[in-house]
């Protein structure tokens, strides 16, 4: 009972009922990791059409998570991720029945747009309902339970798509309708009704070095983090990967994550969150650099833990200290602005990916970048410490030193 304690207790009956919702719709989350493997393996696009395609939904996807945070703090949390449930189960449905690169290119954007708007919504929900002392951990959970969720979705995507591509958009549109059902029955943010007499935008936000700062560390990490979306399935896709090879080759990405974060989270809790940031960016470049060059599907599953590792330090320490930095009128705008880095880098990647295609350029590349963005998170933490008294808010010690 006291280790459950230590990892579970104190968090409001609000809490789980949001958890619940989230594991239920990543259970399904079968489309976008399959995204670029689909488009080689299935509708036989060539790798500069299939990072075509992942570009537009990169633009999407940066685009959503800004605008889900605005919308948060502007509307409500709860409304945003309705309308995020029910417009990614359309967009699921409608890019999985399309064929051409045009037609398939639009509605990439439209899926990177509506699958991941209640993401900004989610964290400020959290971040309003658990109390201050808990929400670092609250946090945290959020991503372990996306990820147990991810480790039966990858097996599952597999096995679906070993008997046809279809139904991994069917079934994730199906989830994301429940999803949707259940969000109905949260309670609204009492945050939203206070914030709704008040000018929310960005400018506060983008005048924040400490935002900045952290978003523009946390664009090149997910920038080198990418490749493993983009990059690593043609690798797999030209060595003779079948789907179901491919969907457990994804499953240890979510196994390693809930094995780490299980045995490492009080270490995680109690180090530096920028500590832990930069330790993350460092070995996720340069494990996804020993992936990538790696000579075989069992050298690959060997180096996999390697970078996974590197990216549970960096995010579930990494929203912890945007919920520190963040004024609470504007917490969606800022875990908007912060978010909106994984669709940037979803644009990024792919551009990167077409231009470097088979080189080893950007396996190495990638490595001096994730030791580089490991190097800033160290000087970001330093600049912190010594300037905490001209942020925006006070208890910025909390995000650097717990």
């Amino acid at each position: 009972m006291g280790w459950w304690r230590r990892r579970f207790g104190g968090l409001p009956r609000t809490f789980w009922g949001l958890m619940s919702g989230v594991g239920l719709a990543r259970l399904g989350f079968f489309a976008v990791p399959f995204l670029t493997f689909w488009l080689v393996a299935d509708r036989h696009f060539s790798a500069a059409q299939a990072a075509t395609v992942m570009t537009a939904f990169g633009l999407g996807w940066t685009l959503s998570m800004p605008l889900g945070g605005w919308l948060a703090d502007r509307l409500g949390r709860r409304l945003v991720i309705v309308a995020s449930a029910f417009g990614a189960a359309a967009a699921y449905v409608a890019i999985g029945g399309v064929h051409g690169l045009l037609w398939t290119c639009g509605l990439a954007f439209a899926t990177g747009l509506t699958f991941d708007l209640y993401r900004p919504a989610v964290q400020a929900f959290l971040t309003d309902v658990v109390p201050g002392e808990h929400r670092k951990r609250a946090l945290g959970l959020l991503y372990l339970v996306m990820n147990v969720s991810r480790l039966v979705a990858c097996v599952l995507g597999g096995l679906l798509a070993e008997r046809a591509f279809v139904a991994l958009f069917v079934v994730n549109a199906a989830v994301n309708v429940l999803f949707g059902l259940l969000a109905l029955r949260l309670p609204g943010s009492s945050a939203s009704a206070r914030n709704s007499a008040r000018t929310v935008g960005f400018g506060a936000a983008l005048r924040d070095p400490a935002l900045v700062g952290f978003t523009a560390i946390t664009a090149v990490f997910y920038s080198v983090h990418m490749q493993s979306m983009v990059s690593l399935p043609v690798v797999f896709s030209s060595a003779g990967v079948t789907p179901l090879q491919y969907g457990l080759l994804l499953a240890l990405d979510p196994l390693v994550v809930v094995v780490v974060q299980l045995l490492f989270q009080q270490w995680l809790l109690r180090t530096p969150a920028l500590v832990v940031c930069a330790l993350g960016a460092g070995m996720v470049g340069i494990g996804l650099a020993l992936t990538g060059m790696s000579g075989s599907l069992s050298e690959a599953a060997l180096t996999i833990p390697l970078w996974v590792a590197g990216e549970v330090a960096f995010l579930t320490a990494a929203p912890g200290v945007v919920a520190t930095i963040a004024p609470e009128h504007l917490r969606g705008v800022y875990f908007g602005v912060w978010g909106g880095t994984q669709g940037l880098a979803a644009v990024a990647a792919p551009l990167v990916a077409s231009l470097l295609a088979g080189s080893l350029l950007i396996w190495l590349g990638g490595a001096a970048f994730g030791l580089l963005a490991g190097a800033a998170c160290l000087a970001l933490r330093g600049w912190l410490l010594r300037r905490r008294s001209d942020l925006a808010v006070v208890p910025v010690r909390s995000a650097v030193r717990s």
